[in-house]
């Protein structure tokens, strides 16, 4: 048991489950920035043709999840669990993502640690042996997480110079046993911590000390990547 944790806080993955794909979509705003070359797919339309921004973050985690598994070349039946999870109620957006897959399904909820706890999951069902292949899966939508947390847009709040934008965009990621790399070879686990931030418009302040890390390949362990905050 000594040799699968490191610290308190680190757990390590000797069997080394790699990540053999991933896709990223991101919504119209974010496809404007500097990452742009970075996205699978950009939406020309925030809604994505859908109805409701929470049917398009549903969309978004689709669209991912579908990308990812044709870079993996693999059919969605070659999963054998999916960790999803999103912003809103009841992980809607990612239930309903999964509604058509009839993959075992584990909803999840760490805000913007989401997409690392998803690859934590993942990663400790590969080197378990639990799984051969999962898929870690998250998204995000500014108009639902406004509609959740703050003002639907429709108010017209005004918004701070300083506060954040929630990203519009999903990102996936197959992890498997065997295959090139990268690796993902351990992850350290945050703790709650209340620094007593008072701004609520100050998002990466208040959520930034419980975000969940995750070490890939080339790192090394004796460089102490694991190491808790």
């Amino acid at each position: 048991m000594n040799e699968l944790r490191k610290g308190r806080q680190s757990i390590v993955f000797p069997d080394y489950p790699s990540i053999a794909a991933s896709a990223a979509v991101a919504g119209k705003k974010e496809g404007e920035g500097p990452l742009r070359a970075d996205f699978d797919q950009v939406a020309a339309d925030t809604k994505l043709g859908q109805a409701s921004w929470e049917k398009a973050e549903s969309m978004l985690q689709k669209t991912a999840f579908e990308l990812a598994l044709q870079k993996a070349a693999i059919a969605c039946d070659d999963l054998d669990v999916l960790f999803a999870g999103d912003l809103l109620n009841q992980c809607i957006s990612s239930s309903f993502a999964a509604r058509d897959t009839d993959l075992p399904f584990l909803g999840l909820y760490g805000a913007c640690s989401t997409m690392a706890e998803s690859l934590l999951l993942a990663a400790s069902f590969v080197n378990a042996g639990y799984a051969k292949r999962a898929a870690a899966l998250t998204s995000s939508h500014f108009a639902s997480a406004e509609r959740q947390y703050r003002f639907p847009l429709g108010y017209g709040g005004q918004r701070t110079p300083t506060a954040q934008w929630t990203v519009t965009a999903s990102g996936c990621c197959i992890v498997s046993t065997g295959g090139k790399g990268p690796f993902i070879e351990g992850a350290t686990i945050g703790k709650i911590r209340d620094f007593g931030i008072k701004d609520a418009n100050n998002m990466g302040a208040a959520m930034a000390p419980v975000d969940v890390r995750i070490a890939p390949y080339p790192i090394p362990l004796h460089k102490k990547a694991y190491e808790p905050y």
